[in-house]
């Protein structure tokens, strides 16, 4: 008899699928009750198990198929399988279902569900259900391993207490980053319009425009976490057009040397910009490349 709430997948690293399990337990932490359990089996090479709490709701059940698959920041491929029964009031209500991911799939923000009758169904994420010409079997799984289970709980004093401490932690990182900006500006106003040395401004504000745009290499490469959220990413989105106003009105003062100033000016902006492309890039391809293996291993499937 297969379990209720049995999702099996086939592919990825031990420590990735935690760490994707682990990230949906802290998006959905507040619709999840204290004392649920989630256990982890590993089910030989590349195959694992999670076991759900019974108690978890087929709409969250969904959720979790569907972030599993393609979870934030982590990259792998994986086949992944879903096993639960209708409990919600709607046409799925006391049926066997299978849920999956299909390749097909252009939305995202769905899932797909195959009944123990195989009939067929997508199944998006405002609640609305209905039949789908995609034909998949219910196919039980067999062979399963539950040994040694690395069990999850849902603690959220324990999971409040780290977002708390992330919270602070990007807080001072940004307010250090803050500073030293800041000062880059403040230098090079001080030297031009104090100073009144036009010479030495020229000298010094290309050191600092250097500076400062390794500023935004550092966390553009390797401190990346404060532009994933996105308070911090529009506050340094700010900071850059500033900083892209400030480069335009130098290259005025200074003509000989305005496409120097414009380009320095406005390289901050265009990292950022460029950030935000290849992130949605990025998920394009991955998703265009799953879709791609899928029908490849359809298409061997039929020789």
């Amino acid at each position: 008899m297969t379990p209720n709430n049995l999702i099996i997948i086939k592919g990825g690293a031990y420590l990735d699928i935690k760490k994707a399990l682990k990230q949906w337990i802290d998006i959905y932490l507040e619709k999840l009750q204290e004392d649920f359990v989630f256990k982890l089996f590993k089910n030989g090479r590349g195959k694992h198990i999670i076991l759900a709490d019974e108690r978890l709701e087929n709409n969250l059940f969904y959720f979790l198929v569907n972030h599993l698959d393609c979870p934030e920041g982590i990259d792998y491929k994986i086949d992944i399988e879903g096993f639960t029964t209708g409990k919600e009031d709607n046409i799925l209500k006391d049926k066997k279902l299978l849920v999956y991911i299909s390749s097909t799939d252009k939305d995202g923000d769905n899932v797909f569900v195959t009944t123990s009758e195989n009939e067929n169904f997508k199944v998006d994420f405002g609640g609305k259900i209905k039949e789908t010409s995609e034909v998949k079997i219910y196919n039980p799984p067999m062979d399963l391993t539950f040994i040694n289970p690395e069990i999850i709980k849902v603690d959220k004093a324990e999971f409040r207490q780290k977002q708390k401490e992330e919270a602070e932690r990007l807080k001072n990182k940004f307010k250090i980053y803050l500073v030293i900006l800041m000062l880059l500006f403040l230098s090079t106003y001080f030297i031009l319009f104090i100073l009144q040395d036009k010479k030495l401004f020229l000298g010094s504000t290309a050191i600092l425009n250097i500076a400062f745009i390794g500023c935004y290499n550092q966390i553009y490469r390797f401190d990346d976490s404060l532009l994933k959220e996105s308070t911090y990413y529009w506050h340094f989105f700010g900071l850059s057009v500033l900083w892209g106003i400030y480069g335009i009105i130098l290259s005025n003062i200074f003509d000989s040397y305005a496409m120097f100033w414009a380009i320095f000016g406005l390289l901050p902006l265009s990292m950022l910009i460029l950030l935000k492309i290849g992130r949605a890039l990025k998920t394009l391809v991955k998703s265009e490349l799953k879709k791609s293996d899928a029908q490849n291993e359809e298409f061997r499937s039929r020789l």
